[in-house]
């Protein structure tokens, strides 16, 4: 009866989850998250894994285990049992750049890793602290060539979308800054707060109360053309004379290859009741996150598409890890 109430009340068809394969499911289900607790990636997964604990009637435990800009976590999904009890979240840059990155992953993400679906979409943001004294684009770039290696940019992780973000726009500004690399966004944060860094490209839901409180300022939007639609007055990267500093980004989640197709289903029936919820749209329009499901099909065709991307780039850019 859980089930089925959660579910009517998203809107959705009531799919026997259930009578999956053995009963899924029977016990709590683990969803791993590959970076800190309090960021973006933190951010997007507690609130869908406790909707998702409601609608399947078993406790969907969120375990994070940053390191690695997320391969971590991604490993411990790919080592796990086929069977559904574990599961990982992952945004664009861990499931479709690191394998163009890492030279020797502990795993196949091809072989060993399967979509469930994709749970929002957006855009970075370029963003400051409020007592650097820059108000729009032109002036960062200005300030940052009039001293070139002096000012620090904050990175999530060697190789992460945002240290990607930062070796776009630097190209594309002619700058040069000092990369400080942290585990993840939010302790890259608390340093900016903190006054160490200078210059941060995130999601703005990492940020959106400190931008709120005046504490820091968002200088671009880098999703396209399009501004982003809970901030209209910020401008885009191509608005600010930066075409070619554009970036499109997503969150999701995927299991272990090899799971029972029912099993999938039920995960991704769950997740899709999970987005839609009208409270969890709720609480990602406070922090500026646009809810957008989308299902197994579509994510992979997604995780294709940002591949192809991607692989040009960061050849171009001669990027390769170990």
């Amino acid at each position: 009866m859980i089930l089925r109430r959660a579910l009517l009340g998203a809107g959705l068809a009531v799919p026997a989850l259930a009578q999956g394969v053995g009963g899924f499911p029977s016990r709590p289900i683990r969803l791993i998250v590959g970076f800190p607790p309090g960021g973006g990636s933190d951010l997007v997964a507690r609130p869908i894994a406790q909707r998702m604990s409601e609608t399947l009637g078993q406790q969907v435990v969120v375990e994070n285990r940053g390191g690695a800009n997320g391969n971590l976590g991604l490993e411990a999904v790919a080592r796990s049992q086929p069977d559904g009890y574990t599961f990982g979240h992952v945004n664009d840059s861990v499931i479709a750049i690191n394998p163009l990155l890492y030279r020797n992953l502990p795993f196949d993400l091809a072989r060993e890793l399967t979509p469930i679906g994709i749970a929002t979409q957006g855009g970075m943001f370029v963003m400051v602290p409020a007592e650097l004294p820059v108000r729009s684009m032109a002036e960062l770039v200005a300030l940052l060539r009039a001293r070139p290696g002096e000012l620090n940019f904050g990175s999530a992780g060697q190789g992460s979308v945002t240290h990607l973000g930062y070796t776009l726009f630097a190209r594309e500004a002619g700058i040069n800054m000092e990369v400080v690399t942290y585990r993840g966004s939010a302790p890259a944060l608390q340093d900016m707060l903190g006054g160490r860094v200078q210059l941060m490209i995130d999601g703005i839901n990492l940020a959106k109360a400190q931008i709120d409180a005046g504490r820091v300022r968002a200088l671009a939007f880098i999703g396209g053309t399009e501004r982003h639609p809970d901030f209209p007055d910020v401008p885009t990267t191509t608005e600010a004379g930066l075409p070619g500093f554009v970036m499109r980004g997503w969150q999701g989640f995927v299991g272990r290859a090899g799971t029972p197709e029912p099993v999938l289903d039920a995960l991704e029936a769950a997740l899709r009741g999970a987005v839609e919820d009208s409270a969890v749209a709720a609480l990602f329009a406070s922090q500026g996150i646009i809810p957008r499901f989308r299902g197994r099909a579509e994510m992979g065709r997604a995780i294709a598409e940002h591949t192809a991307l991607w692989r040009p780039i960061i050849q171009n850019l001669g990027l390769r890890l170990d």
